[in-house]
């Protein structure tokens, strides 16, 4: 069969729109304006709240909570081990691993100009003050916690959302005069369960304005409540989705949204079990009667009251009637189900689920030696990408904060922000570093500097300088 080709008609208007009948109606296509967006996101909102999930039991007001209710899926992470042994796995790594910020970079069409130089050193400069105040010791907010914080409600909840808060400090930087800088603090964490509302204009990705934050339920010691409802900008927030569909998805996707249902299934089967061990753990005991002389009503009613009063708390005693009556126990082993491979076959899907399946390899003795390292490698390799996440969002506060404090340098396009970067997230081989480090010092690549030396006592935790010990 010949395909026949299709003949749209087109012709140019005066303006140089493209007008085109397709469909028997007029289509027309205007010239492109690169400028401007002229789509829409797709992500389905209405009244300020999202409509990307399709099953009623995990949409966002039920999944992770709103007002007074916590959600589902905060539920479940206080009730089952695998997921607190996830978030608890990633936070312990990723907030145990070296941290640091890094000079940028001049782009190439700024190389050799004096003026973008000079603003690359004030912006690193005061990214370096900040810094210093967020990994500061004996504080009561510093970078460790805001990890925790970022991890736990973005894995759990879908997203972490913060509030920006800032001191006023009278300063000079290395290279300008005494003035009064903002420096951000560690944002203080709302819980997303609080969130009613998102308030944006046009695209949710380009176009936040503000959220709407239920607080009914939060009233202190002393009675006082506050404002109920509030409205709070978003340039005050400071925003972190886990894996959302796009970046418009404001909701991100929980770890617990593939594996909700199988762990409720898990803990049914374990009630399940519990209770079947209870019920069974002394047995079931029947009396098998004597055809010489059966058991009159009266007799079985006492055999009925003694066995049905036999508990784990409380064993009675049986008198057997006159005859040849028998007393027989089924064992527990044969009254109790076993449901240990269903629920390890549960344990696998969900510790696929929360990416925590390599240490079930090792609990459950299953796979080869090999095959573990290999499981354990790719768990490692996966912190990488949770690491990202505070450490892009520590990135764009600072980026923030370096535009409302060098005003001028943000008009001329010259705004420089420190990369925040972590060590790799990795189990530590003592041995093979040492090798590593001596071959590189004998081969020259490597000078040994105090620098290099703090960094090492640090990540070996060894002392340096002078230990005061009393003796």
């Amino acid at each position: 069969m010949k395909a026949t080709d299709t003949q749209i008609a087109v012709s140019l208007a005066e303006d140089g729109s493209t007008v085109a009948t397709y469909r028997g109606q007029s289509l027309t296509v205007r010239p492109s304006d690169w400028l401007h967006r002229a789509s829409r996101s797709g992500l389905p909102f209405s009244a300020g709240r999202e409509r990307l999930e399709h099953t009623q039991a995990f949409k966002p007001v039920y999944a992770r909570g709103r007002s007074g209710d916590v959600g589902m899926f905060w539920r479940l992470s206080t009730t089952e081990p695998m997921v607190r042994d996830a978030i608890q796995g990633a936070v312990s790594a990723i907030g145990a691993a070296p941290w640091r910020i890094e000079k940028p970079q001049l782009p190439s069409h700024l190389k050799g100009n004096p003026a973008a130089q000079a603003a690359l050193d004030r912006h690193y400069d005061y990214a370096s003050l900040v810094w210093a105040s967020w990994t500061d010791t004996g504080l009561d907010r510093v970078w460790s916690d805001w990890i925790a914080d970022i991890l736990q409600f973005s894995m759990i909840c879908g997203f972490y959302l913060g509030e920006i808060t800032a001191i006023e400090r009278q300063l000079a930087l290395p290279q300008g005069p005494v003035r009064t800088y903002l420096i951000p603090e560690i944002p203080l964490t709302i819980m997303p369960k609080s969130v009613d509302e998102w308030v944006f204009q046009g695209n949710p990705d380009t176009g936040m304005v503000a959220i709407v934050q239920e607080t009914f339920d939060q009233i202190d010691t002393f009675g006082n409540a506050g404002p109920g409802s509030k409205v709070i900008q978003w340039e005050k927030l400071i925003h972190v989705p886990f894996m959302p569909a796009s970046k418009g998805d404001l909701e991100g996707r929980s770890i617990l949204r593939a594996c909700a249902r199988l762990i409720e299934m898990k803990q049914k089967a374990l009630q399940l079990w519990a209770l079947a061990t209870e019920v069974n753990a002394l047995g079931i005991m029947t009396v098998k009667q004597d055809p010489q002389r059966p058991l009159t009503t009266e007799a079985e009613d006492k055999l009925d009251d003694e066995l049905g009063n036999r508990t784990a708390e409380h064993v009675s005693h049986i008198i057997m009637p006159p005859g040849d009556h028998e007393l027989q126990i089924i064992s527990p082993a044969s009254a109790t189900p076993d449901l240990g491979p269903q629920i390890d076959a549960l344990d696998r899907q969900i510790g696929h689920a929360l990416g925590n399946v390599h240490r079930l390899m090792s609990l459950q003795g299953t796979g080869s030696y090999s095959a573990r390292q290999d499981a354990s490698a790719e768990a490692r390799d996966a912190y990488d990408y949770l690491a990202d996440l505070p450490a892009r969002a520590a990135e764009r506060l600072l980026r923030r904060f370096i535009i409302l404090n060098f005003p001028m340098d943000a008009r001329l396009g010259m705004v420089f922000t420190p990369n925040v970067a972590h060590a790799v997230v990795e189990e530590k081989d003592n041995a093979k570093r040492a090798s590593t480090l001596a071959t590189l010092k004998n081969a020259g690549l490597l000078t040994p500097t105090p620098e290099i030396q703090a960094q090492l006592a640090k990540e070996n935790d060894l002392a340096m300088g002078i230990v005061d010990e009393e003796g």
